[in-house]
């Protein structure tokens, strides 16, 4: 399910946004008459810290000043002992609290504390198999002052000693204008430095957005005499601004952004939302009509103003947003009683929930990224976590670029094991073994659909414990975070499965481990993504993969050429006198154990290339012959000259990312060919 969280609360009739992607920056209007702005990634301040603390048994704890003692109006948890043995951590006043497990501490972030549902359930500490704080163990608070901490277990017991950082986060939110006459909706100008918006009292004005000084008094006036306009759609490249009307008779209008001049495109059933497609050929609309088709989305078509229904019989449908680039779908808020969002196909017909129990009467959403999606409702604004990963898809995606299913499997054969892509792909490899760290891709959506807390990489049943690193966004900047597995319950390797709504912060949403093979024999091994619960109880695993592993090096060497089957001498140089017929032959050995290589022998003289009979490259087995050639030959139109000769074998194996050329070989030599 989407993960929800509450941004600010406590608006004045948050209607219309817009989402200032350069800036992570939502602008918004309340239809208390205001202009404001949400800074989706404010930035995080520590409030209170300590590398260890002991909290004593029976004593409370306040997150916030680091203060434990007796009864306290602002403590956070209690270190309850109910009896010598049963012992549980207990949220105090109205502070929150949630267990995480053995996952990184410095991982968590304050935008990832934020994003946690927190509970009033006590976590268990009782000395037995139920003991969740235990060493390593880490729980968040959200703490009775607002803030959020971060808590790890450093020793267990009566006394339990603790390492807790406290998170202040802002609200981002700020009032950047005043004094508007209900306004609807606002859109932000391509120059990110105006923005225009619609007054429920018939104007369309046009402001600078300063903060604390984009008041309306300031705001300039671009069109009048609108009745009731709701949302709008900014056309600034063709100078326009497409808005609806709600009212029995509302407009769709285009309106001149120069001279204020209304064109009539469609009559319309109380309108409230409007898009345009890309091409601008037409516009989406919502209509709260009344009779059998009552809450209505339709397009338009901006020729003809000729309107077609796409679905109907929805409750109190509201302002549009475009899903995706592709504009197949469009996002839009149902009022009450349904307060929901859903997502209408325009090509198909059809509408699909994206969200319920969304806060009371949503008016808009935007899309701050692929996963995010933000909602204006009456009083707040919301934040909805989810992600573009298709549900249901495999477990194990795949090898880094190469998916799962173009490794061989079957049947039986030298084969068995290697990866090879489809042509065209961006990625190429042809019969590639691997070796080296394969960066393990696992489809954590459907982790999280299947319930699963953790996950285990097993390599012929054993699980490996590889740390791995990866960049995570804070809000201002990515920061290098490293996963470590930890032991749950009775399982050890456990990595944590990312959450749904941190799975598009990180650099690399689907990487799952960087699994070193160095240690592994070469051969055919078994990869499996075994997942589990928060009790660490295996549930669903992911079919095996087999991969044929092989981390040998080549080998490249050259022997010393021989002229008439003589060498060179001391200085290497061949006086090869009048006998230009006479042979160079340079033997060598292009190798891997395994046979995973080609070999490539070039010759230059000087700086030129040196045309060789073939064969000079191709697999390394079966061995290659020889290069001979004559000394006339060699030399073309020089009586003397000096030559350098390369031989290099590259290994074909592949980690998933790129062909692994640290197994690479290759052997150089030179002389000279003289009278």
């Amino acid at each position: 399910m989407p993960t929800s969280t509450q941004l600010v609360t406590g608006l004045a009739g948050a209607v219309g946004c817009d989402f200032r992607t350069a800036q992570n920056q939502l602008v918004f209007v309340e239809f208390g008459g205001k202009l404001s702005t949400l800074d989706l990634f404010p930035a995080a301040t520590i409030v209170a810290q300590a590398p260890s603390t002991i909290l004593k048994g029976t004593f409370l704890f306040d997150f916030d000043s680091g203060v434990q003692g007796g009864l306290s109006p602002n403590a956070d948890v209690f270190w309850e002992q109910m009896t010598a043995t049963a012992r549980q951590m207990t949220p105090r006043n109205t502070a929150r609290i949630v267990n995480l497990g053995p996952v990184d501490f410095n991982s968590l972030t304050a935008e990832t504390l934020r994003s946690l549902t927190y509970g009033t359930a006590p976590i268990p500490g009782s000395t037995d198999a139920s003991n969740k704080l235990v060493p390593g163990d880490i729980f968040a608070v959200h703490t009775t002052s607002g803030n959020y901490a971060k808590v790890k277990v450093l020793n267990y017991g009566y006394n339990l000693t603790i390492q807790w950082i406290t998170y202040n986060i802002p609200s981002g939110y700020h009032v950047i204008g005043t004094g508007y006459n209900q306004p609807e909706d606002v859109k932000v100008s391509t120059d990110g430095v105006h923005a225009y918006i619609t007054e429920r009292s018939g104007d369309l004005v046009k402001v600078v957005l300063t903060p604390s000084s984009s008041n309306r008094s300031t705001a300039t006036v671009v069109a009048s005499g609108i009745t009731a306009p709701q949302q709008f759609f900014l056309d600034e490249a063709h100078n326009a601004a497409y808005v609806v009307e709600y009212a029995a008779t509302g407009r769709l209008l285009k309106i001149n952004l120069t001279t204020g001049a209304p064109t009539l495109i469609a009559t319309l059933n109380f309108p409230v939302g409007v898009v345009l497609s890309s091409d601008l050929q037409y516009a989406y609309v919502t209509e709260q009509t009344t009779g059998p088709d009552t809450g209505r989305v339709s397009s338009i078509q901006i020729s003809s103003g000729a309107r077609t229904t796409i679905v109907k019989n929805l409750v109190s449908p509201f302002f549009l947003t475009w899903a995706d680039t592709t504009q197949d779908a469009l996002l839009i808020p149902l009022r009450d009683p349904s307060n929901s969002i859903i997502s209408v196909n325009i090509s198909l017909d059809t509408s699909n929930l994206v969200a319920a129990g969304v806060p009371v009467r949503p008016s808009s959403v935007a899309l701050a990224n692929p996963g995010l999606m933000l909602i204006c409702s009456d009083s707040v604004i919301e934040s909805v976590a989810f992600t573009s990963f298709p549900a249901g898809g495999p477990l194990l995606m795949g090898i880094g670029f190469i998916p799962f299913d173009k490794i061989l499997q079957s049947p039986p054969g030298p084969l068995v094991g290697t990866a090879t892509t489809d042509p065209g792909y961006f990625f190429q490899v042809h019969n590639a073994p691997f070796a080296g760290t394969l960066p393990v891709m696992v489809n954590y959506q459907s982790a999280l659909d299947a319930g699963a807390s953790y996950y285990q990489v097993k390599i012929d049943g054993v699980p490996h414990t590889d740390s791995f690193s990866d960049y995570l966004w804070n809000g201002a900047h990515y920061v290098l975070q490293t996963t470590t597995p930890h032991t749950v319950g009775p399982s050890a390797g456990c990595y944590p499965v990312r959450p749904l709504g941190q799975l598009f912060l990180w650099m690399n949403p689907s990487l799952g481990d960087l699994l070193n093979t160095t240690g592994l024999t070469n051969g055919l091994h078994t990869l499996t993504l075994q997942f589990l619960n928060a009790a660490g109880t295996p549930t669903v695993a992911a079919p095996a993969l087999i991969l044929d592993i092989n981390n040998q090096p080549s080998v490249a060497s050259l022997s010393l050429p021989l002229v008439g089957g003589a060498p060179a001498d001391a200085c290497g140089v061949f006086h090869y006198g009048a006998n230009t017929a006479a042979v160079l032959s340079i033997a060598f050995t292009a190798s891997h154990p395994a046979n995973l290589a080609n070999y490539s022998f070039s010759m230059v003289r000087g700086v030129t290339s040196v045309v060789l009979p073939p064969p000079t490259s191709g697999p390394v087995s079966p061995a290659p012959g020889p290069i001979t050639s004559t000394v006339a030959t060699l030399l073309g139109p020089c009586p003397t000259a000096g030559f350098a000769v390369e031989l290099y074998v590259a290994v074909t194996m592949t980690n998933g990312w790129g062909r692994q050329s640290q197994y690479d070989a290759s052997s150089l030599l030179a002389f000279v060919l003289t009278p």
